[in-house]
């Protein structure tokens, strides 16, 4: 249990016990704080925290904490992987990760999978409030600003004075709503594959995959072989969704597709830069009546996690844009509809609260400095999701890595530059090109 103690006699890591997490030597520790802050004497949550400690005497009392995406994700789930990614920060700086209220160790809450399946109204209604009767807390406090003053907690009750912030996709939203929320206890911040609070992320839903399809289309031109192989794939798969959407198309024995279904699919690829390279073969297969590749894909069913924190935070805050409306002119039209549609539906009966709108409006300029990471071929948070960077943190710095999409690891050479970063703490000066010769220009599939 992690206690709070008074300033005076606070140092980083005071109350927490050695522990081995996931092959990784660290300190463990639960800080227990009120599900509703309104209500201190009522139900309470156990915030889960693991710090690896620095390996030589900290820099200062301040630590590197990673916010994990999702949302839903758990942030303590990684040790392993956050303790090899940010090897060069732990030198010298503690890495504090805290599973976020409704995630991991701290009061995680899943809806159990329904008997039958959940198509009708009635269905989603009386699924959503018998899992809501069963989960017994206020879902409601199960959102981004309720875990950005836990985190401000778990900082206040270990010493730290201040925390470098990296927040990932859905945790780089997490850690700037923390900055607005907390400004003085933030040293630097470190957005990865993020969004700006003041972008609709479901209103860029289309218009980035068709962005980031594009330029593989345009890559896969530059390439004799790959042109030459599939002459014209990226308008072909524009048809496909259309006709599919209109009569869904047998891939397998009792297995039937949809356009959206594809468009799914292909959304997904397009995330991971490993799995880019494969879609004009699967396309360009899937137009001739070979579904093989399509099938080896997966099937591109729509689906959401079933983690209560993870539609409240959907349901009610601002920065998920479930009020976009197409059409957007690409060929994810009608999948990113399907999409918001299912979110909406499942929105009708979850519980409500206020978003302060002040919150998801950045001020004019924030002294912290920030470096941003950014995947040249992110289908989902690309470089102008972040909008004017440099006039909201004047002390800023875009590294957009080419060919990356949206899932890429940290550490390396990102780590290099991270840690270079954290230490100046400003981007003046910084050199933000190691990873360039270590991206290579990807390779098509051209068979298989």
């Amino acid at each position: 249990m992690i206690a709070a103690v008074p300033a005076h006699t606070r140092a980083p890591g005071a109350n927490l016990k050695p522990c081995v997490v996931q092959g990784v030597t660290a300190r463990c520790g639960t800080l227990v704080v009120p599900e509703n802050r309104a209500k201190p004497g009522g139900r309470t949550i156990g915030l889960h925290v693991v710090v690896l400690p620095a390996l030589v005497k900290p820099a200062a009392t301040d630590a590197v904490t990673y916010l994990e995406g999702g949302p839903g994700g758990a942030a303590t789930a990684e040790t392993a992987v956050r303790s090899e990614q940010l090897a060069g920060l732990n030198v010298r700086h503690d890495i504090l990760l805290v599973d976020q209220r409704g995630t991991g160790k701290s009061n995680a809450y899943f809806c159990p999978n329904p008997k039958s399946p959940v198509m009708s109204t009635a269905a989603v209604r009386a699924w959503t409030r018998a899992c809501l009767k069963a989960f017994g807390g206020d879902v409601r406090q199960y959102g981004t600003r309720m875990a950005a003053d836990d985190l401000d907690a778990v900082r206040a009750a270990l010493g730290y004075r201040r925390l470098d912030l990296i927040g990932s996709s859905y945790g780089a939203t997490a850690a700037q709503v923390y900055l607005r929320l907390h400004p003085s206890s933030v040293r630097t911040l470190i957005l990865v594959a993020g969004t700006a609070l003041d972008v609709p992320f479901f209103g860029r839903w289309a218009l980035n995959a068709q962005r980031a399809l594009d330029q593989w289309a345009r890559l896969c031109d530059s390439q004799p072989a790959c042109r030459t192989a599939f002459p014209g794939w990226e308008r072909r798969l524009g048809e496909l969704v259309k006709a599919w959407d209109a009569h869904p198309v047998q891939v397998r024995k009792s297995v039937t597709m949809t356009g959206v279904q594809l468009a799914s699919i292909v959304h997904s690829m397009l995330v991971d830069a490993g799995e880019a390279p494969s879609i004009p073969l699967l396309v360009t297969r899937a137009a001739k009546g070979d579904y093989g590749p399509l099938n080896a894909a997966g099937r591109g069913d729509l689906s959401v996690s079933p983690q209560l924190m993870t539609w409240s935070i959907w349901c009610n805050e601002p920065w998920t844009g479930l009020d976009a409306k197409g059409p957007w002119g690409t060929a994810f039209d009608s999948d990113t509809s399907a999409f918001i549609g299912l979110f909406r539906k499942g929105c009708a009966f979850m519980p409500k609260r206020e978003e302060p709108r002040s919150l998801w409006t950045l001020p004019p300029a924030e002294r912290v400095p920030v470096l941003a990471f950014v995947g040249g071929a992110d289908p989902q948070d690309p470089l102008a999701n972040l909008g004017d960077l440099r006039r909201t943190f004047p002390d800023s710095r875009a590294v957009v890595l080419p060919h990356i999409g949206h899932s890429f690891g940290i550490g390396g050479c990102v780590d290099e530059i991270m840690t270079h970063f954290v230490e100046r703490a400003t981007t003046r000066g910084l050199i933000t090109t190691q990873c360039n010769s270590q991206i290579a220009v990807p390779a098509f599939q051209l068979s298989g």
